[in-house]
């Protein structure tokens, strides 16, 4: 019986079927030996003892330039410090599983759901990434790598250390090869900019922070007990969403036993505690990503795991133990049920602001990634926002506002960086065009329409939504 092929989903998630085949086809090309696989081996303690280091110094080169620093903006155009810790955290994990040295078929299928992960056609066009941005990464640790060994051994065991730099140079043609052979054509240009200066002390600490996480060290910390729920208000098979200090935590009432992890999904932050609980096996809502509830780790990355919290139940009162946090000012710290939360009085109504003026916001208030100021968008530009997980391009028109996806649905290219003129936009990769009013083809290779969004402007804000 023949198995039924593997849609581009399945590839990205659990990568492709003939990447062991093709890793080891791949190594025996480039001389990577059995040998060189134990020099990893042994090498692998000095890569651990570098690694915060250096991938500080990888997220430090990133934050400076413009195309690479935009994945980790918010709205307001502040660093989102937890998705950088996320990332972090996915690198480290990868370069850990790496200077391992068990180099089989479920370690070719990691690294080739890497890279398809990170292509146009990858689970979340969010977080698609250039080829020559993967291909400047491995070099970059390549040479960090390299580095390290040369630091470490200076004087102590020349020999080992050129074999140690040799075994991991040839590995790294190896993943750059599995890495890039996921792109295809995929070829975006965009102009240089200015870099930014970042903060490289913070950036270690934070580097430090993930990587000790990493490995279950846990600094001393301040913890507190907070009430949930009683127990009659969670049944068995159900849960409840709290909020501790500003974050939200899914507590799960699970084959009568209890788990608290945070609701925070690994691959782009989406809402993980919200998702469907079949056995074990917790699934987050905007794109799949799976985990074991139980222990929170990743089913797709099992060094990755969500941060859980200890329940405890006393007197028929069920309680989460959390890090001590200096609350806010003028806030108190408490748990407070995002299903129970009171709500507050509606404000005065107020005109509907016309979607021609860039006039300014009349109060500032914190948006959501799915907001943004007008006076941000001016006429013939556009601009990302992001809708239920999903990246979605806005378009200014003469004052008129129209919202599609921003993934070209004929090879996924990113219409944000097209040509809009009038109500056309073109594709950058195979110029393809689109209506963005309604977003109809009006020019191949593209057969299939875009999605379109809803969009409003109230006092100054613009308010992307699905269409219901």
């Amino acid at each position: 019986m023949t198995e039924s092929p593997m849609t581009q989903e399945d590839k990205v998630r659990h990568g492709a079927a003939d990447s062991g085949a093709y890793f080891r086809y791949m190594t025996e090309f480039v001389g990577f030996t059995p040998s060189d696989a134990e020099v990893i081996r042994q090498s692998g303690l000095i890569i651990e003892k570098y690694l915060p280091s250096i991938v500080a110094d990888f997220y430090t080169h990133l934050l400076r330039y413009p195309p690479t620093r935009a994945h980790f903006l918010k709205p307001d155009g502040s660093v989102d410090q937890d998705y950088l810790q996320v990332r972090m955290q996915h690198l480290t994990n990868f370069w850990r599983r790496t200077a391992s040295g068990s180099f089989d078929d479920d370690y070719a299928r990691y690294v080739d759901y890497v890279g398809r992960a990170h292509t146009a056609r990858g689970a979340d066009p969010g977080i698609y990434i250039a080829e020559r941005y993967v291909i400047g990464q491995v070099g970059f640790m390549q040479h960090a790598i390299s580095k390290a060994i040369e630091k470490e051994l200076a004087g102590i065991d020349e020999a080992f250390a050129q074999r140690a730099m040799r075994a991991w140079n040839l590995l790294m043609m190896v993943i750059l090869e599995m890495l890039a052979r996921v792109y295809g054509d995929e070829h975006a240009g965009e102009a240089a900019g200015t870099t930014f200066s970042v903060d490289h002390e913070a950036m270690q600490q934070l580097a430090v922070d993930v990587y000790e996480r990493g490995l279950g060290l846990v600094r001393e910390t301040p913890l507190k007990e907070m009430f949930v729920a009683r127990v009659e208000e969670i049944p068995d098979g159900e849960r409840k969403i709290v909020q501790v200090d500003g974050i939200s935590i899914g507590v799960f009432h699970h084959k009568g036993e209890w788990y608290a992890l945070r609701n925070y999904c690994l691959h782009r932050g989406g809402p993980v505690a919200t998702g469907c609980l079949e056995d074990d096996v917790l699934t987050c809502p905007w794109h799949g990503f799976k985990y074991n509830v139980t222990t929170g780790q990743m089913l797709v990355d099992p060094n990755a795991k969500l941060e859980m919290y200890r329940v405890s139940v006393h007197d028929g009162q069920v309680y989460i133990t959390v890090a001590e946090r200096q609350p806010p000012a003028e806030q108190p710290a408490a748990v407070q049920s995002t299903a129970s939360q009171p709500t507050p009085a509606a404000p005065a109504p107020a005109a509907a602001a016309d979607p021609g003026s860039t006039a300014a916001p009349a109060a500032e208030r914190k948006l959501q990634r799915s907001e943004f100021y007008l006076q941000d968008l001016p006429p013939g530009k556009t601009r990302l926002v992001v809708v239920d997980g999903t990246v979605v391009a806005v378009y200014n028109v003469a004052g008129q506002l129209f919202a599609t996806q921003n993934e070209c649905t004929h090879a996924g290219g990113p219409l944000n960086e097209g040509t809009l003129e009038g109500y056309t936009i073109e594709c950058p990769w195979h110029g393809s065009c689109f209506n963005v009013r309604s977003g109809q083809v009006q020019r191949g290779p593209a057969r299939q329409a875009l999605r379109t969004y809803s969009v409003n402007v109230e006092d100054g804000v613009v308010q992307v939504t699905s269409r219901s």
